[in-house]
This record gives C-alpha cells, structure tokens and sequence, in this order.
C-alpha cells in the first residue's frame, strides 16, 4: 500500500511538472525581451516583459511569426523603470487596464527631460495618443498616462518641477488606473464631458492636488483615489476639498481611502439621510468618504448642498 502512495505520488508531481514545463513553452520571446502567446484564434497576445537597462523604447509590432498582435494582457508591460517609449501597432485591439502599470520613466528620457511616451500607428483603429497620453480612437476614453509625463527632473533624479494636465474635452470616461502611481502629477484639470472615474484611476496620485469633479459625472470607482493625501503648502494646493456633484449615482468602495488631508466634503443634489440610504444599499460603497488608513477621519466637514 505504501508504495502505490509513493508511485502514485510521484505520478502527480510528473503530471505537475509536465503542465508547468507545457505552460512555459507556450510563451515565447520576441525583440527587446518582450513575451507573447498564441491564441487559439491565431492571433498574438503580449504577456510579459523582462526590463533592460539598455532598452528606452519597445514596438508593440503589427505582426509576430506572421500573426496579428491584437492585445496586450494583463501585466504585459510592467514595472519598468527604464522605458521612456513604448510604440503600439496597427493591429492592437485590446489592451488590458494593468497592461502598462508601474512604468516610472515613461514619458521622460534620460535627466528627466520630456520624452514620446505612447505611440500608436496611425492605421490602428481602436487607440490614438496625443501628446505621449494614450485614448481610445475617438478620445472619449483616457486609457493611460504616462507617470514621468510633463516633469522635470534632472540627472540626480531631483525634481525641479512637478507636471500639470488638462484632460480633454470630449473624454467621457477616465479608464481603470489610467493615472496609477503618477506622483510626479500636481494638478489636473477635467472635462465638463467627463461621465466616469474608473477603479485605482488616479491611486497614488501622492503629489496632486483634489480635482473640481464636473456636473454630468456619474461613477467614481472602487479606490479611485486612494492615497491621495497632499497637504496645501502655501501657494501649493493639496487634497483638502473634494465635491460630488448631483449627478453622481455611485461611489465604489474605498474610493478615498487614505486621503488624510481633506478638510471638507461638499455633496450637492442630496440630503444626509439620502446619503446614509445610498451607503446602506451599495450604491456608496464601504468607506467610500476619505478615511485615514481605514479609520473614519473626524476633522473634516461635510456640507450637503
């Protein structure tokens, strides 16, 4: 009996490796370190990518192995402090929201100074990018934005200057962690146009000020704006102040975890008890208001317009 366990044991642990060692076949590695796959549909899908102090720019090419390259998979391209440019191609259809995350020198060259960021071909029809900010075709949809974006920082990584953007009009939606870890960003200006926040869109925004959230805006989204805790310092504004328009009709949950530097909350269109129904039901999520690492802050007011 002993050795049928031992036997079949190690038929298990066989099987175990044999699936490991098939997974990894599966991928393989093109230009640049850049992992892909197969589909069963034929077509490529980017799944990872091994960073390289030597390489600044990578192509997201048109075609492997005679295959169209139509997405770029969750952790496709991450954590690479070396990247200044990543250029899409042609045939890219889907990119999924963790694909570009935690790339710190994109948008920048060496010293800090401003480099492409996103580059897509003209011929793609699913995605643009203006300015090194990648949106969907028809710019309603701010998909990425690349963190070392409009600052400036010199050879010893000191920064001299933090970075500003006005989102454009027209963008109707800010994608799921479009502006993650973006630290080097102090102001942002949104679009009268703009309907939803995604999930973590501007998580770790450490350095930027609290936004005016427009009329017309619909969703704020689980942890949109977690972290986000800048003190004002003179002439520098913090996350002191935020509004929630009328037209808001869901907070995620957590949607201002750790944003300890508010000072006041001001809710227009609805009253307190209509709040505390919006939290009972769901609709605002758990601890949606600003919270200190998960604790209720109690300095802060709140005004219901």
């Amino acid at each position: 009996m002993k050795n049928r366990k031992i036997i079949a044991t190690i038929a298990i642990l066989s099987l175990v490796a044999l699936s490991v060692i098939t997974l990894t076949a599966c991928n393989k590695t093109w230009e640049n370190n850049i992992e892909y796959k197969v589909e069963d549909n034929g077509e490529i899908t980017i799944v990872g990518y091994t960073d390289s102090t030597l390489i600044h720019e990578i192509t997201i090419p048109d075609e492997i192995e005679g295959k169209p390259v139509t997405m770029v998979g969750a952790q496709g391209v991450v954590n690479a402090e070396n990247l200044y440019t990543i250029y899409i191609g042609k045939n890219v259809k889907e990119i999924d929201t963790w694909a570009f995350t935690n790339l710190v020198g994109l948008g920048a060259d060496e010293y800090g100074k401003n480099g492409k960021g996103f580059v897509v071909d003209p011929e793609n029809p699913y995605f643009t990018a203006v300015d090194g900010v990648l949106f969907n075709k028809d710019m309603t949809e701010l998909i990425y934005y690349p963190i070392r974006k409009g600052a400036n920082i010199d050879n010893k990584m000191n920064i001299e200057s933090y970075a500003t953007y006005v989102v454009p009009e027209g963008v109707k939606t800010i994608r799921g962690k479009a502006f993650y870890h973006c630290y080097y960003l102090r102001e942002i200006t949104l679009p009268s146009t703009l309907e939803h926040i995604g999930e973590m869109a501007f998580f770790k925004c450490s350095e930027m000020a609290a936004p005016i959230l427009p009329n017309g805006l619909k969703t704020i989204g689980k942890d949109a704006f977690g972290y986000c805790s800048r003190t004002a310092d003179g002439d520098i504004k913090g996350f002191t102040s935020i509004n929630i328009p009328a037209s808001v009709e869901s907070v995620g949950e957590f949607a201002f975890y750790n944003c300890r530097a508010i000072e006041t909350i001001e809710i227009y269109g609805k009253t307190a008890s209509q709040v505390e129904a919006l939290e009972k039901d769901g609709t605002f999520g758990q601890k949606w208001y600003p919270t200190d690492n998960g604790r209720k802050i109690k300095t802060y007011s709140i005004v219901y317009k």
